[in-house]
């Protein structure tokens, strides 16, 4: 599966933003901890789920945006 992984450098105070190809999404984030060793916290999104946020963010009212969340 692919993944966007945010993951951030303190020392240089950036934010990187990698799609990586992986297992899961830990397997996604252990990977870019591992080539970025300077990397202090990063989490990973899945791509289907990065579209499915793109399209939430398209709609127009509040009321709309609610009722396309999911309950928790």
């Amino acid at each position: 599966m692919r993944f966007l992984v945010i993951s951030h450098d303190a020392d240089q105070q950036k934010w990187y933003y990698d799609f990586v190809v992986a297992q899961s999404e830990q397997a996604a984030v252990q990977c870019v901890c591992t080539e970025r060793a300077s990397v202090i916290a990063a989490d990973a999104l899945s791509v289907e789920a990065l579209c499915n946020l793109a399209a939430i963010a398209q709609l127009r009212n509040r009321r709309d945006i609610e009722l396309a969340c999911w309950p928790c």
